[in-house]
């Protein structure tokens, strides 16, 4: 498996790559400091798992506009993938530019949240090979 995980702050990779230490599966995840207008894949299918700022961390709502909206021209570029999003922010689907098949209640923690699903095309399946 191709697993990636980026953040703009080289702070927060730090942690992923720790947290993932800890996990005993950094050796499975490639870590970098990357901005989300940058999220790009060479490979035709594949799923984006995210949990970008909800505004606890960022107060200006134009700023996390503007974050979600990146996100949403991003995934514009990978049109057979699929993206899921946790988020607690409301104008998520309006700055992505994108309803969700799905928006399902959870917590992070004790934040309310919702887990956005944008399912992609799925892959032909391949045919069995003659024996």
């Amino acid at each position: 498996a191709d697993i990636s995980g980026y953040d703009i702050d080289p702070q927060l990779v730090k942690f992923a790559k720790e947290n993932a230490r800890e996990a005993g599966v950094e050796n499975l995840v490639r870590f970098g400091v990357r901005d989300v207008a940058k999220t790009s894949h060479p490979g035709s299918y594949g799923f984006i798992v995210t949990n970008p700022p909800y505004g606890e961390r960022i107060s200006d709502k134009e700023e996390l506009y503007e974050i979600y909206s990146k996100l949403g021209q991003a995934f514009d570029g990978l049109d057979k993938w699929s993206c899921y999003v946790i988020s607690s922010y409301q104008d998520l689907p309006k700055a992505m530019g994108r309803k969700p098949a799905k928006k399902r209640k959870l917590y992070n923690g004790m934040m309310k949240t919702d887990f956005y699903s944008f399912p992609g095309e799925r892959p032909a399946k391949k045919a069995p090979a003659a024996r």
